[in-house]
């Protein structure tokens, strides 16, 4: 009798032991089974973030975008990566990113920032990057600068507002919130990166600051990064990096006359913008100017053609059609 008491009290005691720990358990075993499942990218191997770049611009493929998806403004960005790393700017070494390349630590604000936030607005799978000794990269949507972040959130809606209303899209709409997260990211990354600027030669230092300012002059005119466009503008740039013996295009004879002017112009840019007060007239003047359609559309044609042809001569063509208000 007094063992079927003993038996009967710790049958109940299991049971309710069961009852009050199970559930936990089990749930930390799904919690931890996740996280083991989750693809991890590695941002500072090269393929990782390519690859990151594929997923982002298939997952966000709309009607404007064309059937192939061509015309999508995030392909701008992975073909700048590509040809980052093909010109040796992202300085590989066995597939890794070197951590103190301005451009690789630039582009990681156009890549992973952006994959965060599409991740957190449900647009792409989720996933785990791995983070770094630094909390200038940031790995989590939570951990990142929410106000770069934000950009890139309201660009992302764009895409879900119109799949959710079965519309075509808006091309020069989307632009516009596109270049926003754009400017938005560089803005951030150009003040947390000096450093690794610092450590380009003279002449490649001033071609990589020419042309995060000429950024934002393509930006104000709203130009379309779509394949096509950022393709052919890849093969007017340069090649490989530039040196301290550059200071004259004209003498890089490995290089093409096109990519010659293309580095001429970024010089160019770079001494304008050296100056604060030149540089901020030239580009209040040039958003001025671009809220008129003829002149938008005028200003755009001639990067358009620059783009195409690179001349030495754009900033003066620029400044002949700003003074004399188009």
């Amino acid at each position: 009798m007094k063992s079927n008491k003993t038996i009967f009290l710790i049958l109940l005691f299991l049971i309710n032991f069961n009852s009050i720990y199970s559930f936990n358990f089990k749930k930390e075993i799904k919690i931890s089974n996740d996280k083991i499942n989750l693809p991890t990218y590695n941002p500072w191997i090269f393929q990782d973030r390519f690859n990151l770049y594929s997923i982002l611009i298939n997952s966000t493929n709309i009607p404007v975008f064309g059937e192939d998806n061509s015309n999508n403004c995030l392909h701008g960005l992975q073909l700048q990566f590509e040809w980052q790393n093909r010109s040796g700017r992202l300085e590989i070494n066995q597939g890794h990113v070197n951590t103190k390349s301005w451009w690789g630590d630039m582009n990681y604000y156009l890549s992973i920032i952006p994959y965060l936030s599409a991740m957190k607005m449900g647009l792409v799978p989720v996933v785990e990057i791995v983070s770094i000794n630094d909390q200038r990269f940031c790995s989590t949507y939570e951990d990142c600068d929410q106000e770069v972040l934000n950009n890139w959130d309201n660009f992302f809606q764009q895409i879900i507002n119109i799949r959710n209303n079965g519309s075509e899209g808006d091309d020069q709409q989307l632009l516009k919130f596109m270049w926003t997260a754009h400017i938005g990211s560089i803005d951030k990354a150009t003040k947390l990166f000096t450093d690794s600027l610092l450590l380009l030669p003279k002449n490649e230092l001033r071609f990589g600051n020419g042309w995060a300012h000429f950024v934002d002059v393509i930006a104000t005119v709203n130009f379309n990064t779509n394949y096509s466009t950022v393709y052919h503008l890849g093969q007017q740039l340069p090649p490989i990096m530039l040196n301290s013996n550059d200071t004259h295009p004209s003498s890089i004879e490995s290089f093409t006359k096109e990519q010659r002017n293309v580095v001429l112009t970024m010089y160019e840019i770079n001494d304008l913008s050296s100056n604060n007060l030149v540089w901020n007239s030239f580009m209040y003047l040039l958003k001025k100017m671009t809220k008129n359609e003829i002149c938008r559309n005028l200003i755009n044609n001639e990067i358009n053609i620059f783009l195409n042809s690179p001349v030495p001569t754009i900033i003066e063509i620029l400044f002949d059609i700003l003074t004399n208000n188009c």
